[in-house]
């Protein structure tokens, strides 16, 4: 993934829920044009949060064998605007146990709704020497990398 707008899994239920967080810092490109003088976080990106959480629910669901195509977005409502220094906390919750892959995805800010919209995927399985196993192994490395506690890190990038 180019960008990412994951942090930290925070609790993860396979088939059911995810919950991430995302900390919102003054230091991204974003905030050069989105605003000069009153930086913003832009909504697309907030959705895009979600889509990177219900995308790693789905491939740990599957244990990556199995990646999610986004085919539709409904439902979308932004609340207050997330601001630089701001921690998205992001819930995606699946609305059935079984059958589509549809999820309610909200992000709050201090307890306070920012965003909220209904995600719904198509699962496409990852056959070998495909784009769709190259992006369940990059989901599958992210997901590990999310996993790291901050001190394996550094110890894994000082070898």
């Amino acid at each position: 993934m180019r960008f990412v707008f994951v942090d930290r899994v925070v609790s993860a239920e396979p088939r059911r829920s995810i919950e991430t967080l995302k900390n919102v810092s003054a230091a991204e490109d974003v905030f050069a044009d989105h605003f000069p003088g009153y930086p913003v976080f832009p909504g697309a990106l907030v959705i895009e949060a979600f889509a990177q959480a219900s995308q790693l629910l789905i491939g740990m669901s599957h244990d990556f064998t199995a990646v999610g195509r986004l085919h539709g977005l409904t439902r979308v409502a932004f609340g207050r605007l997330v601001r630089p220094g701001d921690q998205l906390a992001i819930r995606c919750e699946r609305r059935s146990a079984e059958g589509p892959w549809v999820f309610d995805a909200s992000a709050t800010v201090d307890g306070q709704r920012v965003a909220a919209a209904r995600l719904e995927y198509t699962l496409e399985p990852a056959l070998p020497q495909t784009e769709t196993a190259r992006r369940a192994e990059c989901l599958r490395a992210f997901a590990r990398e999310l996993q790291r506690s901050p001190g394996e890190a550094t110890r894994a990038g000082d070898e």
